[in-house]
């Protein structure tokens, strides 16, 4: 018995297809700022200061075109990395320094999202949530 696949009149050699992106660089560029946002803190030969700043600077770039995306990122971090909270609190500070708009509209996202966990009786989640706004809020950005 033939292993081969049964001839076909199109144009295609008869092998998988495999799925190909329309556009790959919207997708290659959200994952970059998740790597960036996600390692920040981490040990490094340069200062948390200047990586910080660093990282704010890309975001305030992509900021426009990524808005959501960086601000549910910031978000996801928040909640699951509670040991970094005052790193990604500062870069909101940051990203609210250099687009006064970005910080408000982050805290209005996360007080919707503490609500929301609160609802759900997602109460360690609530309270990670409850821990980051009030460090925002020590930062003056509540």
């Amino acid at each position: 018995m033939s292993q081969r696949r049964p001839f076909s009149d199109s144009s295609d050699y008869g092998g998988p297809r495999k799925r190909q992106r329309l556009s790959s660089e919207p997708v290659e560029i959200e994952d970059r700022l998740e790597s960036l946002i996600m390692r920040v803190g981490e040990k490094s030969t340069s200062s948390l200061e200047s990586n910080l700043e660093g990282l704010a600077s890309v975001l305030e770039a992509d900021l426009p075109n990524f808005k959501s995306k960086i601000m549910y990122i910031l978000s996801d971090c928040a909640i699951k990395m509670p040991e970094k909270t005052t790193v990604y609190t500062t870069l909101v500070g940051l990203l609210n320094a250099k687009n006064y708009n970005c910080g408000g509209e982050f805290v209005e996202m996360m007080v919707r999202n503490f609500k929301e966990a609160l609802k759900g009786c997602e109460f360690e989640n609530a309270r990670i949530m409850l821990r980051f706004l009030v460090n925002l809020r020590m930062r003056g950005l509540c």
